[in-house]
């Protein structure tokens, strides 16, 4: 049976789908970070959608024989409006989540619920696939419509659903694909029937619309310094040329392909086995940095519902801040640190507090500092008070990162990355991530989250708060060493 999940997951690529029926051992036994994050937002939205049709019915019940069962009596009263409403045929199963009855004309209204900000080309795909199911039971489907985020909604008080969520009729977009997706769905159901495993390139189909659950297997053969990893990428065009050739690793890459100047840095080291390293742009970049310097770094937690008033659908809410200071080149390092604990507002009391900290004078170095000044503009507009001071963080501010983007040290085992997460195993091995309970910052979001929820026990959310201090203080105190790093690279 084909269902609407595995559709999705066949237009994206048919090994995914084929994976996904025939080798259930490789699916991991936890749900990835950022997926979780994702259906955690659904559901809410979901919840919120459902408050726009009050007269609304939930068919979804324990198991999905029962839903089957429940919908189908439903469908059959013409219930004004469904929730969940849950269908089979023999070779489909769907379910909606919200269908709507039209006495005029004795047809269906489908509703899909989005947690994204806009409207996306998957979810015509989506709903055509519902369309298709519903009335191949001889139900008669009239319009379709997405329901989204509006990104331009602020939390004054309790939710408002009809100001928190747009809806968007997109029938027409949907039927204009129904031919296509007729077809898509008999070529996925000869997939699920197919007893080898399906054979796809891979290109850039991984990460989009979805993160595939199995690239880890499907990866498992590429080398480190492939070309899908060559630094600013290659074009879908110019990957499958090389792939057409048999060309697998970045060294095997005839010259002349890779033009960006950044892109052939990346190729060069690789090719030559050596480090790329621009002494003279290193220092003049260090030039600009004035003592004290304040290494800092924020975490953010970006709702799809705001949680407390003044915020908008994923806005940031600054959350914790780490802070090395070294006050004159090679002296110690101070390091401070804050961490909201409370249900409330988290950046008032963060910008309290990291206001004591500094003084006028020094750079603040941060690695990407488009995410640092943005939170610093966002406090500034929210908490009027401190605009100055976070305008004069901000005006000071200098991106480390930058040495590495710009392709002033290119190493081949950063991967063309210039990520602290791939530069800092290499350049100070002996700090790493791997020993810490949170790696990432997505799990570092999501476990705020659940430290500041009073339905936590206080034991968890104890050692959450420790393990975030943590590992917010490792982001710091990786900038710290990889500067005297390249300070040392200067002084040979």
């Amino acid at each position: 049976m084909l269902t609407k999940s595995d559709f999705l997951k066949y237009i994206q690529c048919p090994k995914y789908l084929w994976l996904q029926k025939h080798r259930k051992d490789l699916i991991p036994e936890e749900v990835d970070k950022n997926l979780q994050k994702i259906f955690d937002n659904g559901y809410l939205v979901e919840s919120y959608a459902y408050d726009l049709f009050p007269e609304g019915v939930n068919a979804q019940l324990d198991d999905f024989q029962k839903s089957i069962t429940e919908s189908k009596k439903l469908l059959e009263k013409n219930t004004s409006t469904i929730f969940q409403a849950t269908i089979a045929t023999n070779e489909l199963f769907c379910r909606s989540d919200i269908v709507k009855f039209n006495k005029s004309d004795n047809s269906w209204d489908i509703y899909e619920v989005k947690s994204a900000t806009e409207v996306k080309d998957i979810n015509f795909y989506d709903l055509a696939f519902q369309k298709i199911c519903f009335e191949s039971l001889n139900y008669k489907v009239n319009k379709t419509y997405i329901i989204f985020v509006n990104n331009e909604y602020v939390r004054k008080g309790e939710i408002e659903p009809k100001k928190l969520l747009k809806i968007e009729d997109v029938s027409e977009s949907v039927k204009l694909l129904e031919d296509e997706v007729k077809i898509k769905i008999k070529k996925a159901l000869d997939i699920i029937k197919q007893k080898d495993e399906v054979n796809v390139r891979i290109l850039k189909q991984c990460e989009d619309p979805y993160t595939c659950i199995f690239t880890q297997y499907c990866w498992k053969d590429i080398p480190n310094n492939s070309i899908y990893n060559i630094a600013g990428g290659l074009k879908e065009k110019t990957l499958n040329q090389l792939l057409d050739e048999g060309i697998l690793e970045i060294k095997d890459i005839p010259e002349g392909v890779i033009t960006s100047a950044r892109g052939l840095r990346h190729y060069n080291v690789v090719k030559q086995n050596k480090v790329h390293i621009e002494l003279e742009n290193i220092q003049k970049e260090l030039s600009q940095l004035q003592y004290p310097l304040y290494f800092i770094d924020y975490e953010t937690n970006s709702p799809a519902v705001p949680l407390f008033d003044g915020y908008k659908p994923y806005q940031r809410m600054i959350f914790q801040y780490s802070l090395h200071i070294q006050k004159q080149p090679q002296g110690p390092v101070e390091h401070y640190a804050y961490l909201a604990k409370k249900w409330e507002d988290p950046s008032l009391g963060l910008a309290e507090d990291l206001k004591k900290r500094v003084g006028k004078v020094g750079s603040f170095i941060s690695w990407n500092m488009v995410f640092e000044n943005g939170c610093n503009n966002e406090m500034a507009e929210r908490y009027p008070q401190y605009a100055c001071f976070f305008e004069d963080i901000n005006n000071r501010m200098f991106d480390l990162m930058q040495i590495f983007k710009k392709g002033y040290y290119v190493h081949k085992d950063f991967q063309g990355s210039a990520s602290i997460k791939k530069v800092l195993p290499v350049l100070v091995p002996e700090l790493s991530y791997s020993d810490l309970s949170i790696q990432e910052g997505t799990t570092a979001s999501n476990k705020w989250r659940v430290m500041i929820d009073s339905e936590t026990d206080k034991k968890e959310s104890e050692e959450i708060y420790n393990n975030l201090l943590e590992y917010c203080k490792l982001d710091t105190l990786a900038m710290v060493e990889i500067l005297n790093r390249l300070y040392k690279e200067l002084n040979k």
